[in-house]
Formats: structure tokens, C-alpha cells, sequence
């Protein structure tokens, strides 16, 4: 019995994680300047929401806790955020933390401070690994996507505007590239498939040639090492898609990649073989 309220909670707080991302939209909007003149009607239902679900979260992490007997720990947590769930406007601040790479991650304070009370438990990871898997699994599966769809490649929108169809039947949030979604313009890394519920970016690459290889990838470090990452993009991931002409290896091409030491939350995927017109 025990078992499945604990096992209900993690699946709650999931949820309602999922649904903080969407209603904060507007928060993070202003704190990036993301959105010209976002209205101030907007703006108080994006806090009123967010702060809704951040409560609901707090509660279940609270029963969460007693159920597993952490009497010390739950002290301990109430005693930090009792005083700060309660007030709307501290509920719904931002905060930041500094990366490995000298960028900064900017996201809601209590999320930040409750993902270190959650780093002993595997539920809240677990999750996030099995859906961004599931996406690898999707995106590696494009030439076969590309076949069954009798998609005609001539450019890269042929394949975005699939993979988006596809996508959507799996992901609540799938969008195309949007100037709201980053800090800054990219000058070629423009993701046309964003998959919001992950906060992650994806950007395919036609490689019709050896040498297109080295270029993209150049380009491509070019904006990694401009990029700054914020709540509403965690993860960058470009897909090389390589015609029948290119006979470069994809451990060649995953080599030249690690060479060029890429920040970690952009990552590689090489699909070979594809019919380019």
C-alpha cells in the first residue's frame, strides 16, 4: 500500500513538473526579454499557475518524504521552504547557477534547491533519462521515417516539418525554431524541431559531401561556444544526415566531433544513407 502512494507521488510530481514548465512560460519570457511587451495580464497568469503547481509539488514531496520516514529530512525541507511556497512572488523567482563551461542556468529558485533534495532519489532522474532516450531511439530512426513517409529531401524543412508530425504524436510541446526560445541569434544553429516538454533543441544537417562535414561542424562550435542555456532549452542535439555520396564513416565523424570539444548538452546523431535530391 505503501509502496504504491510513494510510487503515485513520483508520478505526480512529474506531472505536475511537466505542466510549471508550461505555465512559466511568461516568467521566463520576461526575465530574458524573450517576448516584446509581455502584458501584465499574461505575466500574473504565468505566477498564479506557477505557483500553483510549485505548491502542489511542495505538498507531495512533503507526504513524499513522511511516507519514506525521513523525519529529519522533512524538517529540514519544510524549514527552508515553508515561508517561500506561500508567498507567490518568492515562489515564483528567479535564480541562477553557474556550468562547467563559465555559462550560467538561469530557472525558478525552488527548482534549483529542490532538485538537491531530490538528488538521493532515482525517480525524478529516471524519468528524464527514459524520455530523452526514447527521443535518441526517435531521431536515430529518421532514414527509416524519411522511407516510410516517402519524404523527398531537397532541404532541411523537408525533414523538420516530419519529424515535428512525428514527434507530436509522442510530446505535448513540439514547436518549430522560434527567437524567443534563446538569449541570442544563432548564426547557424537554427533548431527547427524544439521539443519543450525536454527543453530540447534539434537541428538536422544535409551533408551531401565529405567536406560539408568539417564545415558544419565548425559552424556549429561557433554558436556552442556563443550559446547560453536557459530553462527553456537544456539540450542541443544536431543530426548529421549524410547522402550515399559521403563515405565518411559516422565514428570518423563522431571523432572529429569529440575533438572539437563541444559544451556537454550538445550532443551528435549521424544518420547515414539518406536519398538528398
Amino acid at each position: 500500500m505503501v509502496e504504491e502512494k510513494i510510487k503515485f507521488i513520483e508520478q505526480e510530481f512529474n506531472s505536475y513538473y511537466k505542466e510549471v514548465r508550461i505555465a512559466s512560460e511568461y516568467i521566463f519570457a520576461l526575465n530574458y526579454g524573450g517576448y516584446d511587451g509581455v502584458e501584465n495580464e499574461d505575466l500574473e497568469f504565468s505566477q498564479v499557475w506557477t505557483h500553483e503547481y510549485l505548491y502542489r509539488m511542495y505538498n507531495l514531496l512533503c507526504v513524499y518524504f513522511e511516507l519514506l520516514q525521513l523525519h529529519d529530512y522533512l524538517e529540514k525541507f519544510k524549514k527552508e521552504f515553508e515561508c517561500i511556497i506561500t508567498d507567490k512572488k518568492k515562489a515564483t523567482k528567479m535564480s541562477s547557477i553557474l556550468l562547467t563551461y563559465g555559462d550560467t542556468d538561469d530557472d525558478l529558485f525552488l527548482l534549483i534547491e529542490w532538485k538537491k533534495f531530490l538528488a538521493p532519489f532515482s525517480f525524478y532522474w529516471k524519468n528524464e533519462n527514459k524520455e530523452n532516450t526514447k527521443l535518441i531511439q526517435l531521431l536515430e530512426s529518421t532514414n527509416e521515417i524519411l522511407k516510410l513517409t516517402k519524404t523527398i529531401v531537397k532541404k532541411e524543412e523537408d525533414i523538420n516539418s516530419v519529424i515535428r508530425e512525428i514527434a507530436d504524436l509522442y510530446y505535448e510541446d513540439v514547436s518549430a525554431y522560434s527567437v524567443g526560445y534563446f538569449r541570442h541569434k544563432f548564426t547557424s544553429y537554427k533548431p527547427d524541431v524544439i521539443i519543450g516538454e525536454l527543453n530540447v533543441s534539434i537541428e538536422y544537417k544535409l551533408i551531401r559531401e565529405n567536406k560539408d562535414v568539417g564545415t558544419k561542424i565548425d559552424e556549429l562550435l561557433i554558436d556552442a561556444k556563443r550559446y547560453t542555456d536557459n530553462h527553456l532549452n537544456k539540450e542541443c542535439i544536431a543530426v548529421f544526415c549524410l547522402s550515399t555520396k559521403v563515405t565518411k564513416t559516422k565514428k570518423q565523424i563522431n571523432e572529429d566531433w569529440k575533438k572539437m570539444l563541444f559544451p556537454k548538452n550538445w550532443k551528435l546523431i549521424v544518420i547515414n544513407d539518406v536519398a538528398i535530391v
